[in-house]
């Protein structure tokens, strides 16, 4: 999803609703939200990508990952979700 995706489906929703986050859809979760972050703001640039220098799992450095990408970020657990949240979901 792109952030103009997603303020597009946010402009639908009441403007003084809370917002959550619903993690884990085989036993779901509600999660506050702690803020919003760019990759830019936590990540140093990685100059000279080599694949064994310590990337993630799948071989990636996390600086070599574009920087504008955004990630909403999750303030703790409130309470047990409801899978039914994924069939509702609008995308």
């Amino acid at each position: 999803m792109k952030v103009q995706d997603l303020i597009e489906l946010l402009e639908a929703q009441d403007p003084n609703a809370d917002v959550y986050l619903m993690s884990q859809q085989n036993w779901p979760f509600e999660h506050r939200i702690y803020g919003v972050a760019a990759r830019a703001d936590f990540t140093e640039e990685d100059v000279g990508f080599e694949p064994d220098d310590g990337g993630d799992r799948w071989g990636t450095a996390e600086a070599s990952l574009p920087g504008s990408d955004v990630f909403i970020v999750e303030g703790g657990q409130t309470r047990y979700g409801n899978k039914a949240a994924w069939d509702a979901a609008q995308r």
